[in-house]
């Protein structure tokens, strides 16, 4: 018997049913992964990044299984397992709203691309020193991948994309008054970890950015949109210098929140740490809207209409809006109202919580970006900007597909099953055939 022969799984050898068991075995391992370890339905996402994540250790795993078969064989097993674990998952994000073509092809060839690497490795290190260098190669690649910082960054980039927002033709001027620490932190511009929030950031890169300390007729003369999110503690005199301001034209979206859950490292009493209520009452009474407190406090995900995109929107424990007057009208969620005064014309939103970079923000330093972040707030903010101020425009950054609240989870893990069974079913009819 020749020494490849010797090398190759006995169980392996001239069986292609047990090959096709194998590529569904990969699938189903990818498919639970992200579904059980990624928490693919609590992530919101119709997207195939959680499984896609996973793939480079499993095609790694597979790679030291099918190293030891003929060339053909190997590559033929790689394909049909790719090929299998991809359409599983784009049935998947189908059935949950998504659009999975071209990340499923970004995916299948990076993978690809991977697994071949993996395995030629393999190859070398046992034609080389045997077997056990191929094992160690194996496990060298794992710690390799582990400790090595970026040695996966290839393959992300591969599989994610572009994520570089796009640069905005224009960008409309933006007041901004807010009590939230957003521009440099709760600690001030001087302390060394000041920076601003992301969330500022991304609106940064849709509007020219104009902040303020208070309101009267210099800072708001010649300006037509304003974000007034959680001010601290205004004046009447101010209150009355804005409600003339909208009244003649003027464009304002307001997020006020009776309950303020953002976190801080300052003391309870500091002056810094953002204002934990609205001082905004008495001007959204004048309006004709009143605003309650939520109950019980919660954080909520809520999908929003903006154009013919639907936003994710995570919110913590959002008010409650009564109109008072027809001026106001409230919805489609009890949270957000709008309200015509004279020429002019407010959104009011019943938290500002969502601003927080927590809410939306994912994990590490690239939580911002499309791939990373868990919602669209600050960009679902911008939206409203944009409607108020009257402009249709594209969004800087890119979007992402939420899955459909609508849609069954049971009947999208049932086509995702499909493939899986089908191979498997090919697969004990190739056995059959083959004793026969």
């Amino acid at each position: 018997m020749s020494s490849r022969l010797r090398t190759e799984p006995s169980h392996l050898r001239g069986d292609p049913a047990a090959l096709v068991a194998a590529a569904c075995a990969f699938a189903a391992a990818e498919l639970g992964a992200g579904l059980l370890l990624g928490g693919f339905f609590a992530q919101g996402r119709a997207e195939a990044l959680l499984f896609l994540a996973f793939r480079p250790w499993l095609l790694l795993a597979a790679a030291a299984f099918a190293s030891r078969l003929p060339w053909r064989r190997s590559l033929g097993f790689y394909l049909l397992a790719l090929a299998v674990a991809g359409t599983a998952e784009a049935l998947l994000l189908l059935a949950l709203g998504g659009v999975p073509l071209a990340e499923s092809v970004r995916g299948w060839g990076a993978g690809l691309a991977f697994v071949l690497i993996f395995d030629l490795l393999l190859r070398l290190a046992r034609r080389i020193a045997g077997r056990w260098a191929a094992a160690a190669m194996a496990i060298g690649l794992v710690v390799l991948l582990l400790i090595v910082p970026g040695s996966l960054r290839p393959y992300e980039r591969l599989v994610i994309g572009d994520t570089a927002p796009v640069a905005a033709a224009d960008r409309p001027r933006l007041l901004l008054m807010t009590g939230l620490p957003l521009i440099w932190g709760e600690a001030g511009p001087f302390a060394p970890d000041s920076r601003p929030a992301a969330a500022y950031v991304q609106l940064q890169q849709e509007f020219a950015i104009r902040p303020i300390d208070h309101v009267d007729e210099a800072a708001l003369a010649g300006e037509r949109l304003m974000l007034l999110a959680q001010p601290r503690g205004p004046e009447p005199r101010e209150l009355v210098a804005l409600d003339r301001w909208v009244a003649e034209g003027g464009r304002v979206l307001v997020l006020a929140d009776t309950e303020l859950a953002w976190p801080s490292r300052l003391p309870p009493g500091d002056s810094r740490r953002p204002p934990s209520a609205t001082g905004l009452a008495p001007l959204l009474r004048h309006w004709g809207l009143r605003l309650d407190r939520s109950a019980p406090r919660s954080i909520r995900s809520e999908r929003v209409a903006d154009g013919d995109r639907t936003r994710r929107l995570v919110l913590h424990s959002p008010g409650r809006f009564t109109a008072l007057d027809e001026a106001c009208r409230v919805g489609p969620e009890d949270w957000l109202a709008r309200c015509g005064i004279g020429k002019g014309e407010a959104w009011i939103v019943a938290d500002a919580d969502l601003l927080r970079d927590d809410l939306w923000v994912g994990p590490g330093p690239r939580g911002p970006e499309r791939h990373g972040r868990s919602a669209d707030n600050p960009i679902l903010v911008a939206a409203w900007l944009d409607s108020l101020a009257g402009l249709e425009r594209e969004r800087t950054a890119l979007p992402v597909h939420w899955q459909d609240p609508e849609a069954s989870p049971g009947l999208a893990l049932l086509l995702a099953s499909f493939p899986v069974a089908a191979g498997l079913g090919l697969a004990g009819i190739l056995r059959r055939r083959r004793r026969l």
